[in-house]
Protein backbone atom coordinates (compact mmCIF):
# COMPACT_ATOMS: atom_id res chain seq x y z
CA UNK A 1 0.00 0.00 0.00
CA UNK A 2 3.22 2.28 0.58
CA UNK A 3 4.11 2.20 -2.77
CA UNK A 4 0.64 2.91 -4.28
CA UNK A 5 0.39 6.00 -2.05
CA UNK A 6 4.59 6.47 -2.51
CA UNK A 7 3.62 6.36 -6.43
CA UNK A 8 0.55 8.11 -6.37
CA UNK A 9 1.75 11.15 -5.11
CA UNK A 10 4.54 11.09 -7.65
CA UNK A 11 2.29 11.33 -10.35
CA UNK A 12 0.49 13.35 -8.80
CA UNK A 13 3.17 15.91 -8.66
CA UNK A 14 4.63 15.31 -12.27
CA UNK A 15 1.27 16.03 -13.35
CA UNK A 16 0.70 19.37 -11.44
CA UNK A 17 4.60 20.80 -12.70
CA UNK A 18 3.89 20.01 -16.14
CA UNK A 19 0.28 21.29 -16.36
CA UNK A 20 1.40 24.45 -14.05
CA UNK A 21 4.72 25.15 -16.51
CA UNK A 22 1.94 24.97 -20.22
CA UNK A 23 -0.29 27.05 -17.84
CA UNK A 24 1.91 30.22 -18.62
CA UNK A 25 0.00 32.71 -19.62
CA UNK A 26 2.62 33.66 -22.11
CA UNK A 27 2.60 30.47 -24.16
CA UNK A 28 -1.17 29.40 -24.05
CA UNK A 29 -2.40 32.84 -25.60
CA UNK A 30 -3.14 34.23 -29.05
CA UNK A 31 -3.45 32.07 -31.79
CA UNK A 32 -1.79 28.59 -31.44
CA UNK A 33 -2.16 27.46 -35.02
CA UNK A 34 0.76 29.62 -36.47
CA UNK A 35 3.89 28.27 -37.51
CA UNK A 36 6.04 30.78 -35.76
CA UNK A 37 3.78 30.03 -32.50
CA UNK A 38 4.13 26.32 -32.68
CA UNK A 39 7.87 26.57 -33.48
CA UNK A 40 8.23 28.97 -30.34
CA UNK A 41 6.30 26.60 -28.02
CA UNK A 42 8.16 23.76 -28.99
CA UNK A 43 11.71 25.79 -28.44
CA UNK A 44 9.90 27.47 -25.14
CA UNK A 45 12.11 25.65 -21.79
CA UNK A 46 9.13 25.26 -20.07
CA UNK A 47 7.10 23.27 -22.98
CA UNK A 48 10.35 20.92 -22.78
CA UNK A 49 10.34 20.69 -19.35
CA UNK A 50 7.19 20.02 -18.84
CA UNK A 51 7.22 17.48 -21.66
CA UNK A 52 9.98 15.64 -19.50
CA UNK A 53 7.49 15.84 -16.16
CA UNK A 54 4.63 14.56 -18.44
CA UNK A 55 7.09 11.84 -19.25
CA UNK A 56 7.81 11.13 -15.56
CA UNK A 57 3.62 11.36 -15.08
CA UNK A 58 3.75 8.35 -17.46
CA UNK A 59 6.05 6.49 -15.59
CA UNK A 60 4.45 6.96 -12.27
CA UNK A 61 1.23 5.75 -13.64
CA UNK A 62 2.74 2.57 -14.54
CA UNK A 63 4.76 2.20 -10.82
CA UNK A 64 1.47 3.03 -9.47
CA UNK A 65 -0.29 0.30 -11.56
CA UNK A 66 1.99 -2.08 -11.30
CA UNK A 67 1.92 -1.28 -7.10
CA UNK A 68 -1.76 -2.24 -7.56
CA UNK A 69 -1.16 -5.34 -9.23
CA UNK A 70 0.61 -6.55 -6.57
CA UNK A 71 -2.78 -6.50 -4.66
CA UNK A 72 -4.24 -9.68 -5.10
CA UNK A 73 -8.10 -8.28 -4.76
CA UNK A 74 -7.53 -5.58 -6.97
CA UNK A 75 -5.41 -7.11 -9.41
CA UNK A 76 -7.98 -8.02 -11.76
CA UNK A 77 -8.68 -4.40 -12.28
CA UNK A 78 -5.51 -2.76 -11.72
CA UNK A 79 -5.50 0.21 -14.72
CA UNK A 80 -9.11 0.91 -13.47
CA UNK A 81 -8.15 1.15 -9.94
CA UNK A 82 -5.08 3.16 -10.90
CA UNK A 83 -6.49 5.67 -12.49
CA UNK A 84 -8.94 6.24 -10.34
CA UNK A 85 -6.12 6.44 -7.61
CA UNK A 86 -4.77 8.63 -10.35
CA UNK A 87 -7.68 11.22 -10.28
CA UNK A 88 -6.00 12.96 -6.60
CA UNK A 89 -3.40 14.40 -8.87
CA UNK A 90 -6.69 16.98 -10.19
CA UNK A 91 -6.52 18.14 -6.31
CA UNK A 92 -2.43 18.70 -6.48
CA UNK A 93 -3.18 20.49 -9.97
CA UNK A 94 -5.59 22.82 -8.64
CA UNK A 95 -3.66 23.71 -5.58
CA UNK A 96 -0.22 24.51 -7.98
CA UNK A 97 -2.20 26.61 -10.47
CA UNK A 98 -3.89 28.51 -7.11
CA UNK A 99 -0.40 29.09 -6.03
CA UNK A 100 1.61 29.44 -9.15
CA UNK A 101 -0.81 30.96 -11.33
CA UNK A 102 -2.76 32.45 -9.46
CA UNK A 103 -6.42 30.83 -10.55
CA UNK A 104 -9.06 30.34 -7.63
CA UNK A 105 -11.60 27.71 -7.06
CA UNK A 106 -15.06 28.32 -6.54
CA UNK A 107 -16.70 26.81 -3.08
CA UNK A 108 -18.37 23.78 -5.54
CA UNK A 109 -14.77 23.46 -7.08
CA UNK A 110 -13.54 22.74 -3.47
CA UNK A 111 -16.12 20.28 -2.56
CA UNK A 112 -15.79 18.14 -6.27
CA UNK A 113 -12.41 17.94 -4.74
CA UNK A 114 -13.40 16.58 -1.20
CA UNK A 115 -15.84 14.53 -3.34
CA UNK A 116 -12.77 12.69 -5.26
CA UNK A 117 -10.88 12.13 -2.03
CA UNK A 118 -13.61 10.29 -0.48
CA UNK A 119 -14.40 8.55 -3.26
CA UNK A 120 -10.90 7.64 -3.77
CA UNK A 121 -10.58 6.18 -0.29
CA UNK A 122 -14.21 4.38 -0.35
CA UNK A 123 -12.88 2.54 -4.17
CA UNK A 124 -9.86 0.93 -2.07
CA UNK A 125 -11.43 -0.29 0.95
Amino acid sequence: MINIIFWAIMFSVFSAVSIVLLGNREIISGNLFTFSKIVSILLDWRFIVSMIFALLTRIAFMMTNNAVLEIPKLAQSSTTITTFITIISLIFISVANYLFLEERLSLMQLFGAVIIIIGTWIMLK
